[in-house]
């Protein structure tokens, strides 16, 4: 009989059932705590960060790779809990993580409260568990204009057939200006007729403020893509400020409100 893992963002809970995911109803677990700890994050996908092995064996520290300036502060801000599970109903279905799934609920066995998911994984790497790459460095064999990120794309169009939204290409210009004219070449490659010009980022991250203000729990790392758009493109930045500054008033003006609510 082993351990295995499960990160979540609840607390207190005594038993954990099946959730529908990509791969099936399943209750997700690893073997490895500090993956649990990562996935515990408040959020974060693929254009945010990559985590694995890269420049380390198997048996090595994971390696966490972040793909955007500051996305770390925000992926992982929250408090988490880790919850330890008997193994008995686990098992490996390939997911491409050290996971592991069980069809059935799971009584939990033991939890580990985390006051801050990114000062556990300080933590993590601090114990030689875990590698940090902060924003722009990456591992050797990463290609270090970020255009990895590029690559995935044409995995999931030419090897899984996945078509790819101007949604999604729209964000992936709204977090990676730095990329622009390379985005612009792969959707050319991918059959796609989207094409930016640097002066569409002003309209995309307006897009992503109001999205923002507007639904506070999905996180659009707004002043991660600030800061990219103003180092990529300086020439926007004055047109940039003036959203960004009303963003970040709009922001002060809901606090202020939430906390007028708590008084009363």
């Amino acid at each position: 009989m082993g351990i295995v893992y499960h990160g979540s963002k609840e607390h207190g809970l005594k038993r954990i059932e099946p959730m529908k995911s990509t791969h099936g109803n399943y209750v997700y677990a690893t073997k490895e705590k500090v993956l649990a700890l990562h996935f515990s994050g408040r959020c974060g996908d693929d254009l945010t960060y990559d985590i694995g092995h890269f420049d380390t064996k198997k048996d090595g520290p994971w390696e966490l790779v972040e793909n955007i300036p500051g996305a770390f502060e925000k992926m992982y801000s929250n408090s988490s809990s880790i919850y330890s599970f008997k193994d008995d109903t686990f098992k490996d279905i390939h997911t491409g993580f050290e996971e592991v799934v069980s069809e059935v609920g799971v009584d939990v066995i033991n939890e580990e409260y985390c006051e801050n998911v990114y000062e556990g994984l300080l933590k993590a790497e601090n114990d030689g568990l875990l590698v940090i790459y902060r924003y722009p460095n990456k591992p050797v064999n990463f290609k270090q204009d970020g255009s990895d990120i590029l690559d995935k794309y044409r995995y999931y169009k030419k090897t899984l057939n996945m078509d790819i939204s101007k949604n999604e290409f729209d964000r992936l210009v709204y977090l990676h200006p730095e990329l622009l004219q390379k985005i612009n070449d792969l959707a050319r490659e991918l059959g796609y007729n989207y094409h930016y010009e640097p002066k569409d980022i002003i309209a995309l991250f307006n897009n992503r403020v109001q999205r923002q203000l507007s639904d506070m729990e999905h996180e659009q790392f707004v002043d991660c893509a600030y800061n990219s758009i103003c180092n990529s493109f300086p020439e926007l930045k004055n047109e940039i400020d003036v959203i960004y500054n009303y963003y970040k008033e709009s922001l002060k003006n809901k606090n202020s409100e939430e906390q007028n609510k708590n008084v009363k």
